[in-house]
């Protein structure tokens, strides 16, 4: 991803609801962190979604919760619409 912004420090539920919403854009999960893996959700979680050439990357821990990595177009429009500050 060339000219990336970031997203850092998302509370886990407002993460969860981008998440889920974008999902509902017709963002499509291209990859995750294994389903079977004993710490998903609990210590670590992350996906890749794509959609018209765009590629975001969520990334979940419980220390610091969400991190959004994208186009800098993409997560500025994020930021905006859920009240977040780009890094």
């Amino acid at each position: 991803m060339n000219n990336n912004a970031i997203i850092e420090y998302i509370d886990t539920d407002l993460g969860n609801d981008i998440l889920s919403k974008l999902k509902l854009e017709k963002w499509k999960v291209a990859s995750q962190y294994n389903r079977l893996a004993f710490d998903k959700g609990i210590d670590f979680d992350c996906y890749t979604l794509k959609k018209n050439g765009e590629e975001l990357y969520f990334e979940w821990d419980n220390w610091f919760e969400w991190k959004i990595t994208g186009s800098e177009k993409i997560i500025t429009s994020l930021a905006k619409q859920f009240s977040l500050k780009v890094k």
